[in-house]
């Protein structure tokens, strides 16, 4: 009867797009992503803090990167980088990566859009 439970339990977070793994919903953007660390809600143990911090420093680095080559510039393994989107409440280390490729995306068309506009 237990494992039942834990069925439902996985298809309700499922459904809330939550992460079986931690129970935390991933921010919806970048903004969203500082505050949590902002506010603590969120703290990143050991190896985990320095690929938060220079992911933080270049989004560009994991939005166009592979796990692989982020986890090679920041000096750890590719499961240490994935484990930070499962961390973070992401299912899937690519929904991690799209939050910053679309924060880059906001980003870089605001001031485009901004150049164009004539009062």
């Amino acid at each position: 009867m237990a494992l039942l439970s834990v069925t439902a339990e996985e298809e309700k977070a499922d459904r809330k797009g939550m992460s079986c793994r931690c129970g935390r919903t991933p921010p919806s953007n970048l903004r969203e992503l500082k505050a949590m660390i902002a506010k603590k809600q969120v703290v990143f143990p050991g190896e985990r803090k320095r690929v938060m911090r220079a992911i933080l420093d270049h989004p560009e680095t994991i939005a166009f990167g592979t796990a692989t080559s982020i986890a090679d510039e920041c000096g750890v393994s590719t499961a240490t980088v994935v484990r930070l989107a499962g961390h973070l409440g992401f299912r899937k280390f690519r929904d991690f990566k799209n939050l910053f490729r679309d924060h880059l995306k906001e980003t870089r068309v605001l001031p485009q859009r901004m150049l164009c506009w004539r009062p």
